[in-house]
């Protein structure tokens, strides 16, 4: 399908020139490859190739969760990576929920990745303004603003919604909003929070277990990438090891 005004696109260079854009075609791309005009994008097709100025080829690229670490997004905070986002979509049942609730906003990556992988409406609860602008801003790139529910709001203070599928919470004292957010949750619904240190586990996990949550774990995702070139493939000298902790589990009645 002819790409349109409007659209977002991955333009990929090569591995460190990757540009997430969205199509207006009074705006440029400017790269140290050569300038890419968005009006000279119109009317292409995701996988389609240009060539630049200096001979360098440009390939555009349907995004992907993955995208979202590429530039043209704000990230004036900590954002969640991919080996982690991953494992959190699952374990909140993906694709069999319709409600979702976040706290620690951010960004907004999470919020983004959960309304790409699902047709879930997601709330999402921010006490920084700040952040919940970046976040919005990221979203309309994607073109999934509509989807999401904006709240300046600290949810230790309490939940709006109600029968929610999954909660997910990045912020400080999780163990501070997790009786509240308890009570939102649908029976056997997933509860999922992510920390940063290995002191704020113990907390968070009996706070879970004493609201009434079960089948609790707590787990860190190790991701490990490997150049590869001919006679010498080895693990990359550097690579993203430890980002946090997720501890997990469902409500019981």
């Amino acid at each position: 399908m002819p790409l349109k005004e409007g659209d977002p696109v991955v333009v990929w260079i090569d591995t460190k020139r990757v540009y997430l854009i969205k199509l207006d075609k009074e705006k440029r791309l400017d790269t140290d490859k050569g300038v890419i005009f968005h009006k000279d994008l119109i009317g292409l097709e995701y996988g389609s190739s240009i060539t630049l100025s200096t001979g360098v080829k440009a390939y555009l690229l349907k995004p992907t969760i993955h995208d979202l670490y590429s530039k043209g997004l704000k990230r004036p905070s900590q954002v969640l990576y991919p080996k982690d986002i991953g494992y959190i979509l699952i374990s909140a049942g993906i694709g069999q929920i319709s409600k979702v609730v976040e706290a620690g906003t951010g960004s907004g990556f999470l919020t983004i990745a959960l309304a790409l992988s699902s047709n879930a409406k997601i709330y999402t609860y921010d006490i920084r303004e700040d952040m919940l602008k970046v976040a919005r801003f990221n979203a309309r790139i994607l073109g999934v603003e509509d989807r999401i529910v904006f709240k300046l709001k600290d949810i230790r203070e309490g939940v709006d919604e109600k029968d929610v599928d999954a909660v997910f919470l990045d912020m400080p004292d999780p163990w501070n909003a997790i009786p509240k957010v308890y009570e939102s949750l649908v029976p056997s619904a997933a509860l999922i929070v992510f920390v940063p240190t290995i002191n704020q586990i113990e907390k968070t996990y009996f706070a879970m277990k004493n609201s009434g949550i079960i089948d609790i774990h707590v787990e860190e995702i190790i991701l490990r990438e490997y150049q590869v070139k001919e006679n010498a493939v080895r693990p990359k000298n550097v690579g993203i090891m430890h980002t946090g902790f997720i501890i997990r589990g469902r409500k019981s009645i």
